[in-house]
């Protein structure tokens, strides 16, 4: 039936390979930049309070310290 079918773009925009809209890129400053460098060269894993703690540092999200 010709109201079953489904038009290239929505399967584009919901299909499943659907694209997630992109990330906004975080421009970090040069001094941000040092400290996250030297926080991930002590640990690879920055979480928890110290992850909450160096975001707060460097007025950043939880999420931009990664």
């Amino acid at each position: 039936p010709a109201g079953s079918e489904v038009s290239q773009e929505s399967l584009l925009l919901h299909g499943p390979f659907a694209r997630k809209p992109k990330r906004i890129r975080t421009a970090f400053s040069p001094s941000q930049l040092l400290r996250l460098e030297r926080a991930f060269e002590k640990n690879h894993y920055v979480v928890g309070a110290e992850r909450k703690q160096l975001a707060s540092s460097l007025s950043l999200s939880e999420t931009q310290v990664l």
